[in-house]
């Protein structure tokens, strides 16, 4: 049967560099396959206004925009793959915008759950990738994607991404992965969540930041040991429910038995402020 891969382009750019690496890891398949592309910032995404209306039991979020365009293809896709560049240090906006309405998105996580994914990055100079890559894995994990790799590839210019064989492998490797064998985590990421990036709380203890990994590290004769702990549990099925599907409605309740007591503390900064409008 032909399987169904949706393509997710963030760059504004025609044939950007996350344009031609898609394609060339649908390529690498290897069985029958048609590619959809969508153009993320070609879409509609209004903020989320925080109103916790998606919350309740088959109601859609108020906002009228394309997220359940977005959602709906994702839904009906056998295999996503995202490409997002890395703008000041992180991943386009328009994938923040998206990633921001997760509370709605959350509530289909039964629909979406281990649906695989791979995701690409693309950056300009190696070391000013930023967070960009982890901010993308943990987008896709939050909705219930099964990444199955991902990876930042060079390249300024576009089409410099694919200048060298090496980084053509890559993206073979990376595009086989969808449908195959999930890589394993590099040196340095979190055995969890493939983050790159730590928090240190304490000497010689590291904390994943995204999914809570924790880690002890120390010096060792081959440069740094890590000693994996309490491994992080936030992008679990039942603790993404937890949070999105429980937790949220219950603080909702909350703030109405407590809706008296706050407005006391938030009228105190009630009053004749400036706010400044475009005119």
């Amino acid at each position: 049967m032909m399987k169904r891969i949706l393509g997710l382009v963030a760059s504004q750019r025609k044939l950007a560099n996350g344009e031609i690496l898609i394609k060339e890891a649908a390529a690498s398949i290897g069985e029958e396959f048609e590619v959809e592309l969508i153009k993320l910032p070609e879409l509609n995404f209004q903020p989320c206004k925080a109103c916790y209306a998606c919350l309740v039991p088959d109601q859609r979020c108020p906002l009228t925009d394309d997220l359940y365009f977005l959602l709906d293809r994702i839904k009906e896709a056998d295999g996503i793959i995202l490409s997002a560049p890395c703008y000041a240090l992180g991943p386009a906006a328009i994938t923040k915008l998206f990633g921001d309405r997760i509370i709605s998105l959350a509530q289909h996580l039964d629909e979406l759950w281990g649906k695989p994914c791979v995701i690409i990055g693309t950056a300009g100079i190696k070391g000013w990738e930023g967070y960009t890559l982890s901010a993308l894995i943990a987008n896709a994990r939050f909705i219930g994607l099964n990444v199955k790799d991902a990876h930042m590839f060079m390249g300024a210019l576009p089409g410099e991404s694919l200048v060298n064989q090496r980084s053509l492998e890559r993206i073979r490797s990376l595009g086989a992965s969808l449908f195959g064998e999930p890589r394993q985590f590099e040196e340095g990421q979190c055995p969890t969540c493939w983050s790159d990036l730590w928090k240190f709380p304490e000497p010689n203890h590291a904390v994943c930041p995204f999914c809570g990994q924790e880690a002890d590290v120390h010096p060792s004769e081959n440069g740094v040991q890590w000693d994996f702990g309490l491994a992080g549990r936030r992008f679990e099925k039942h603790a993404l429910k937890e949070h999105f599907q429980v937790w949220l409605v219950e603080q909702v309740r909350e703030f109405g038995n407590r809706r008296k007591e706050l407005s006391e503390i938030r009228n105190r900064y009630k009053g004749q402020d400036k706010w400044i409008k475009q005119s």
